[in-house]
């Protein structure tokens, strides 16, 4: 078992399973520069860790994320714009590479969350809410537009429409409509949540990691490739999957009527 302890939160990698719990609870668990500095850190260590085969990402306290620290921006008017590239720098880079990593991510908003939180949530391969929780754009009520790759995340959920409604304005959906609109893909009881994101992290820890990352980069790739260009895209995907020995292991198992066991190799 590794952990890892950093400022705005805590990682701990067990039986493949890297569980992120954002712990400034106090707060309201913002963004602002510590928590994008952490994150981005905490990117690099589970990006490049070959024992992550999974993400589960949760929060202590009342909220789950606040979303941007309002603290911080209106203490000096003038320094906004460097605060504003300073804390992306580090966020959406972070956010780019969970994206990318081979390991789904799941993830369990078990309070209210709004701004750019809402993407950090979205951008998760599973979203499951808690019963009753909000989700609140908040953006444009402070004269701001998404960031935190929010009109990627929200767009690919929720479609470009929708989305933009959400975003223009600054809605705030209940759980049950957030499942109705696509953002979330499990409502739960709030007592159940915590169970039923990891249960199903726990399978995704266990299962073919390599051709996990391949669905996600190659559903990525669709939005932005030509038809011909994204068959191709996945040709090659399919073809460097087959000399692996996860592949070989799942058809010599279908063959042989047994469960098959993955080792992300």
């Amino acid at each position: 078992m590794t952990e890892l302890k950093m400022e705005t939160l805590t990682c701990r990698i067990e039986d493949g399973l890297a569980r992120v719990v954002l712990t400034q609870a106090d707060r309201g668990n913002p963004i602002d520069g510590s928590f994008a500095r952490d994150l981005c850190d905490l990117s690099v260590k589970l990006a490049t860790n070959p024992e992550v085969r999974a993400v589960l990402l949760t929060a202590e306290g009342r909220f789950f994320s606040v979303g941007g620290d309002i603290k911080s921006f209106v203490k000096d008017r003038s320094a906004l714009p460097s605060i504003v590239l300073n804390w992306t720098a580090m966020l959406h880079p972070a956010i780019g590479r969970f994206q990318k990593m081979n390991a789904p991510i799941v993830c369990a908003v078990h309070g209210d969350v709004a701004g750019g939180s809402v993407s950090l949530a979205a951008m998760s391969d599973f979203l499951f809410a808690a019963e009753g929780v909000k989700f609140t754009a908040a953006f444009s009520m402070i004269g701001y537009c998404a960031d935190s790759g929010s009109t990627i995340s929200l767009s690919n959920r929720m479609g470009l429409s929708r989305a933009k409604r959400f975003l223009l304005l600054s809605e705030s959906l209940t759980a049950e409509e957030a499942e109705t609109a696509g953002l979330v893909d499990y409502v739960v009881p709030a007592a159940d949540l915590t169970a039923s994101a990891e249960k199903l992290a726990l399978k995704l820890a266990q299962g073919p990691t390599l051709a996990y990352g391949e669905i996600k980069r190659t559903i990525q790739s669709a939005r932005t490739e030509g038809f011909e260009a994204q068959l191709e895209n996945e040709a090659q995907a399919l073809a460097k999957l087959a000399a692996t020995d996860d592949a070989w292991e799942g058809l010599t198992a279908f063959a042989e009527r047994r469960k098959p066991t993955f080792k992300a190799k």
